[in-house]
């Protein structure tokens, strides 16, 4: 290993120490940089209560994200491990046995079970969702550039960003759907109130998706109305935390703000989503900043006000089905349904508040969830 290497890998480690991101149902220390870096900050985030919550009569389970396409060995995985688990700890003081999970879910992220989400920080990530890179960065002030024509590294999942597989099972045939109020909130309102709200802004550059198998489910905004404004008030930039742009409703211009010879752009609306990907091979590799539109590709961007700000939706139209539990994937031996999903959160790197001046706020994933029978 090259000498920088080895450098980049201690200063990641040493990040990594700092920084801690609690989600899967999950509460998260979010840092951002100028547009891209994280910094070194504390974010302990050890006692703080992580919920989820699930309907009567479906279980489920969260491992770390599985390259297999078998969603079958991905679920005797689970039965194997609890099976040797129960067993080795057997004669543990207080021994508590494990077992799929059902209704609320508090998670101790010193167990056994969620330790695979441990060392997880944010840095340098840019994604559609699903595919997760590192771009070659240059740093001019307070903007980070992408270098085009250069490689990307890979990104790591529960090292740069969050990534776990969510296993549900049940005795019926269900729809399984994500209920419009589940949520991604601040600790408080950005930028209200003291420097240390401030941090809590870094919810505008939130991401979180949700892929089974091959498809994705959905890519959520859940703080657009956040929108920090980088070129204004002698270049500390202004902070807006209630934006709907120049039309009530429209989110626009809006946008991630960078700097191109000189000159501001506002490049998309805060309800949509830029990220960089690449194409080609070798020494001919090119950058591209794509950029999706809120509608469409199962893009959410969150609209709702007050209590319902930073919901997924604001009515039951807004449930979003995320797998079936049917004849496909079913046990005979228990008796169980059972499928998927993979959810993914990151900080994303080509948006306006992934700033240094946020680092640190402390937000909460309530995930919520319901089905429907389906009748065979």
């Amino acid at each position: 290993m090259k000498k920088s290497d080895k450098l980049r890998v201690k200063t990641r480690k040493m990040i990594a120490k700092n920084l801690i991101i609690l989600v899967a149902l999950a509460v998260v220390a979010f840092v951002g940089a100028y547009s891209w870096f994280t910094n070194h900050t504390e974010a302990d985030a050890q006692g703080i209560q992580i919920t989820s919550t699930m309907p009567y009569g479906l279980e489920y389970f969260i491992v770390a994200p599985n390259d297999t396409n078998s969603t079958a060995e991905g679920y005797a995985a689970i039965n194997t491990w609890i099976s040797t688990y129960n067993t080795n700890h057997a004669s543990d003081t207080g021994f508590v046995a494990k077992g799929w999970h059902e209704g609320t879910l508090t998670i101790d992220y010193s167990d056994a079970e969620f330790g695979f989400l441990s060392d997880l920080f944010l840095c340098e990530t840019t994604s559609n969702g699903k595919v997760f890179k590192i771009p070659k960065l240059e740093q001019y002030g307070e903007i980070a550039y992408v270098v085009e024509n250069e490689a990307f590294d890979d990104a790591t999942p529960n090292d740069e960003y969050m990534s776990f597989d969510l296993y549900f099972r049940s005795k019926q045939q269900l729809d399984v759907k994500l209920l419009y109020s589940s949520s991604i909130t601040p600790a408080g309102t950005p930028g209200i109130g003291s420097d240390e709200a401030m941090k809590n802004a870094a919810i505008g550059a939130v991401r979180m998706s949700v892929y089974n198998g091959s498809v994705r489910e959905l890519l959520w905004i859940p703080g657009p109305r956040v929108w920090f404004d980088g070129t204004t008030n002698n270049g500390d930039g202004t902070l807006y935390t209630s934006y709907t742009g120049s039309t009530a409703g429209t989110y626009s211009p809006g946008g991630n703000v960078y700097y191109d010879n000189g000159y501001a752009l506002r490049s998309e609306r805060t309800i949509d989503h830029a990220y960089y990907t690449q194409s080609g091979s070798g020494s001919n590799l090119t950058t591209t900043r794509e950029i999706e539109q809120n509608g469409s590709n199962n893009v959410v961007a969150s609209t709702g006000t007050g209590s319902n700000e930073y919901k997924l939706g604001t009515s039951s139209a807004d449930n979003i089905s995320v797998c079936t539990l049917d004849s496909s994937n079913y046990d005979s031996t228990t008796g169980y349904y059972y499928n998927r999903v993979r959810i993914n959160l990151w900080i994303e790197g080509e948006d306006a508040e992934s700033r240094l001046k946020f680092v640190g706020g402390n937000f909460s994933l309530n995930m919520q969830y319901d089905v429907v029978e389906i009748n065979s």
